[in-house]
């Protein structure tokens, strides 16, 4: 079975320091998140850049993903000062992505205008492709 929920979001103010909290966090709750490297990675999804982080769970567990701003320019930025700290958003996986946003649209579910690409830093390649069910649709919460 594939994963349901791919991974929550955690934006943060420092991502090192996130990475070694969470580390310590998960060495004692979860030490299979800490069998793969974290990897600090810089990408973007169409003009919006990012820093970034996963914690990969075991098996088909939910993956914690750790997101930074990369200035105080960013809209991420602007979203840390108002709210602080916390869940960004929680992800879902699906095999049929433009099939689940078609339907959510059609039952008039409040989502994103469009599908996004994301890529890693320096590279346009990319099999992640990702759209919001904004927050008003789904009782505060981005996904």
């Amino acid at each position: 079975m594939a994963k349901t929920v791919a991974h929550i979001c955690i934006l943060v103010a420092d991502i090192d320091r996130a990475i070694e909290d969470f580390s310590g966090i998960l060495s004692r709750i979860c030490p299979r998140m800490l069998e793969q490297k974290v990897v600090r990675q810089e990408r973007w999804t169409e003009e919006e850049k990012y820093v970034t982080a996963f914690f990969e769970g075991p098996g088909d567990g939910c993956d914690i993903q750790l997101l930074q701003p990369p200035d105080s320019e960013s809209p991420l930025y602007r979203r840390l000062q108002q709210h602080g700290e916390g869940v960004h958003h929680v992800a879902f996986a699906s095999s049929h992505l433009e099939d689940t946003y078609r339907y959510l649209k059609d039952d008039g579910i409040r989502i994103s205008e469009r599908l996004y690409a994301e890529h890693q830093q320096g590279d346009d390649r990319t099999d992640v492709r990702h759209f919001w069910i904004l927050p008003r649709a789904a009782h505060g919460v981005l996904i």
